[in-house]
C-alpha cells in the first residue's frame, strides 16, 4: 500500500486515489496546503493497484519515447485573439481545437468557482476557453483519470494536458497504450501551494474591494514578457501586476519557497519525454533571427514532438498555427526547469509557512523573502552601479552637450523644486531643445525616470516644453516620458499625476485643476488632454475645471482630445481623431466626434 515516509516521495497526481477499488485512500492536506494519500489499513486489502499506477515508483519504466531527438518547431497561433486568451502562443488551442473538430474530447486544468484549481473533461468546444492558459496551482485529478480510461474503452478520442507528473501518473494508471489519446504535458518548474495561491486572491479581493470575477497569468496586454497578471473584480476594476512590481506571487514562486516538496528533486524532467507534446514558452526566441518573424511580445510557443503519433497529430493543426521548425538547444537557455529541478530555496520554508499561516501574506513574504526583480542590498557596490547607470543614460540623454548635462544637475542637485528618489532612479532627464520651467512654490516629485524631450530624430531641433506655474505640483510614479514637440503646463495649485506614461510627437497636456494617469496610458501623435476650458460659459452647471482621470492600459490614438471631466476606465482605446465629452467604460474601442462605444470587452497589447 502507499505509504508516505517523507514528502518528496509524493507528487500529488492523486492516481492512487482513482486506482483504489475500495475507496479507502483519503487525501489529506498539510499546512502548506498539499494533499498527500492516507490509507484505511481496516479497508484496505492489500491489492497493491495504488502503488501500481505511482509515477513516482516506477520512473525508469516511464521514461522511454519513440524518437531519440524531439522534433521542435516555434509556433503561434494564427487568430489573434485566441493568442490574447492564451498564456502562450495558443499552441494548446490550437490542439484543442483539432481534437473537437474530430468529435473528440479534451482535457485539462480549469478553476472552479472558489479558484482551486481541478482537472475536467467535456467534448464541448465551448468548454476551451475555461481549458486554456496556465494554472499554475496543483490541480485536483480525483475522478479524471477514471474518465479519461472510460472514454477510451468506449472508443473516443481524447486529448489531455497536465504537468510532466500528472501525465506520468495517467500512462500508469491506463496500464497499456490507447492508439486513440494524445498527451500533451508542459515545461514545469514547479507547483505552487494551493494554500499560497488562495490567499494570493484573497489578498487581491482586499486590495480591490471586491470579489474577484476573472484571473488570468501572463496577460499579454502589458507584453508577455512582462509577466503580467490581470484581475478584474465585480465592482468594475480591473487591476494588473507585473513582477517588477513586488507582485507577492512572482517572489514567492521566484524565491522557491511555495513548491511542493517533491519539485526540489522532480523525477520528470529531462529526456525521453513521457508525452506525446511538450508544449512552453519560447522564451529567448526574439535572440535568433530565425524565429524573429513570430515574435511580437505576445506569445510565441516552443513545441517538443516526442513520437511519430505526437508528429502526425501535430501535422493535423498546421492550419491554426504559423510555425518554424526548431532546435532543441535553443529551447533550453530560456527553459532550465526542461532539465533541472527547482532550486532549493535560501529562506527557511518551514517558518514561511508558519507565518503564512498566522499572519498576512504580505507579512509572510516581505518577512522572508526580497521581492523578484530587486536587488536586496543597499551597500556601496549597489548604490555604486545605481548611480554609474543614472549618470550614463543623462549623458546619453543630453548627447552629450556639457549644458544639457549641467542642468540635469542643477535639476536633480541643487533645485529646491525637484524632489528626486535616486534610490528607484526617480530623476529628470533633459534633452537638447528643451524648456523646462518650475515657478516658486511649485514641486516635481519623481519616483520614476523623466525623460523631457526624447527624441527619434536626433538632430530634430522642436522644442519640448515643460512649466509648473506657482505652487504647481507634478507626480511621475513609474517610467515616463515626453516627446519632441510636446507642451506641458500645470497651472498655478493643480496637480498632474503620471504612472507608467510617455507622449508622442506634439502632444498638449494642459493640467488647471487635477489631470491623473493611472498606470500605464499611451498617447499617439498629437493627443490633447485637458481639465479646463480656461473661459467661463453662461451655462447653469457649468465648470471650467473638471478633473481627468485615465486609468491603467489606456491607448489614445493620434489625434483624440480627452475633454474636461472624462473619466476612461482600463484597458479603454481611444480611436483616432476622437473627441471624448463622456465618460470611457472600462475595455471598450471609441470613436468619433462626440466619440461613442462601438466595441465592447477588447483587448490590446503594448
Amino acid at each position: 500500500m502507499i505509504d508516505i515516509k517523507d514528502k518528496k516521495d509524493c507528487c500529488g497526481c492523486n492516481a492512487c486515489y482513482d486506482a483504489c477499488p475500495k475507496q479507502c485512500i483519503s487525501l489529506n492536506t498539510d499546512n502548506e496546503g498539499f494533499w498527500y494519500p492516507e490509507v484505511d489499513k481496516d479497508k484496505c486489502i492489500n491489492c497493491g493497484l495504488c502503488e501500481k499506477v505511482c509515477p513516482q515508483l516506477h520512473v525508469d519504466e516511464l521514461k522511454h519515447n519513440e524518437f531519440e531527438k524531439p522534433v521542435c518547431f516555434a509556433a503561434i497561433h494564427k487568430n489573434i485573439e485566441t493568442r490574447f486568451a492564451s498564456t502562450t502562443g495558443g499552441l494548446f488551442s490550437a490542439l484543442a481545437e483539432q481534437m473537437y473538430e474530430e468529435g473528440g474530447y479534451v482535457g485539462g486544468a480549469i478553476y472552479c468557482e472558489d479558484w482551486s484549481v481541478a482537472h475536467f473533461i467535456s467534448n464541448n468546444p465551448d468548454d476551451l476557453q475555461r481549458l486554456r492558459q496556465s494554472k499554475y496551482s496543483q490541480s485536483d485529478t480525483r475522478g479524471f483519470y477514471k474518465e479519461v480510461k472510460r472514454l477510451l474503452m468506449t472508443g473516443e478520442k481524447v486529448l489531455v494536458c497536465g504537468s510532466p507528473c500528472q501525465m506520468a501518473a495517467l500512462r500508469r494508471f491506463l496500464g497499456k497504450d490507447y492508439p486513440s489519446l494524445i498527451i500533451v504535458d508542459y515545461i514545469c518548474k514547479s507547483i505552487t501551494s494551493p494554500l499560497f495561491y488562495q490567499k494570493y486572491l484573497d489578498f487581491w479581493e482586499r486590495k480591490a474591494g471586491s470579489k474577484l470575477i476573472s484571473f488570468k497569468f501572463k496577460d499579454k496586454e502589458l507584453g508577455w514578457r512582462n509577466l503580467v497578471k490581470r484581475f478584474d473584480f465585480k465592482n468594475g476594476k480591473t487591476m494588473y501586476s507585473r513582477a517588477q512590481d513586488n507582485d507577492l506571487y512572482s517572489t514567492a514562486y521566484h524565491g522557491h519557497i511555495v513548491s511542493r516538496p517533491s519539485c526540489y528533486d522532480c523525477k520528470f524532467k529531462g529526456f525521453p519525454r513521457m508525452a506525446d507534446i511538450t508544449i512552453a514558452d519560447f522564451w529567448g526566441c526574439e535572440k535568433k533571427n530565425e524565429y524573429r518573424e513570430l515574435d511580437d511580445n505576445a506569445g510565441t510557443s516552443a513545441v517538443i514532438v516526442n513520437n511519430g503519433r505526437g508528429l502526425d497529430f501535430f501535422k493535423k493543426i498546421e492550419k491554426h498555427i504559423r510555425c518554424v521548425p526548431a532546435d532543441i538547444n535553443d529551447m533550453i537557455p530560456g527553459n532550465p526547469a526542461l532539465l533541472h529541478s527547482e532550486k532549493y530555496p535560501t529562506a527557511n520554508r518551514t517558518e514561511f509557512f508558519r507565518d503564512l499561516n498566522e499572519k498576512s501574506i504580505e507579512e509572510a513574504v516581505e518577512k522572508h523573502l526580497t521581492y523578484f526583480g530587486k536587488s536586496s542590498g543597499h551597500g556601496f557596490k549597489y548604490k555604486l552601479r545605481l548611480y554609474l547607470r543614472v549618470w550614463r543614460t543623462a549623458l546619453k540623454h543630453s548627447q552629450y552637450k556639457p549644458s544639457v548635462f549641467f542642468q540635469f544637475i542643477r535639476l536633480n542637485v541643487f533645485c529646491k523644486n525637484v524632489k528626486t528618489d535616486w534610490q528607484n532612479e526617480g530623476v529628470i532627464y533633459p534633452t537638447p531643445f528643451t524648456i523646462i520651467e518650475l515657478q516658486k512654490g511649485s514641486l516635481l516629485e519623481l519616483h520614476g525616470p523623466l525623460v523631457v524631450g526624447s527624441k527619434k530624430v536626433k538632430k530634430s531641433h522642436e522644442e519640448t516644453r515643460l512649466l509648473l506655474e506657482r505652487d504647481a505640483r507634478m507626480i511621475v510614479n513609474e517610467d515616463s516620458h515626453f516627446d519632441y514637440g510636446s507642451d506641458v503646463e500645470v497651472f498655478p495649485n493643480a496637480e498632474l499625476i503620471m504612472g507608467h506614461c510617455g507622449t508622442n510627437h506634439n502632444c498638449t497636456i494642459i493640467c488647471g485643476k487635477r489631470i491623473e494617469m493611472q498606470g500605464r496610458v499611451s498617447l499617439g501623435r498629437d493627443v490633447s488632454i485637458r481639465d479646463t476650458n480656461a473661459h467661463q460659459i453662461a451655462i447653469e452647471g457649468y465648470k471650467v475645471l473638471r478633473p481627468v482621470i485615465i486609468e491603467n492600459h489606456v491607448w489614445l490614438c493620434s489625434g483624440a482630445t480627452i475633454c474636461p471631466g472624462v473619466k476612461i476606465k482600463a484597458g479603454a482605446v481611444v480611436g483616432a481623431n476622437s473627441y471624448v465629452i463622456q465618460n470611457v467604460p472600462a475595455h471598450s474601442l471609441v470613436s468619433g466626434n462626440p466619440a461613442k462605444v462601438v466595441m465592447k470587452n477588447i483587448a490590446w497589447k503594448l
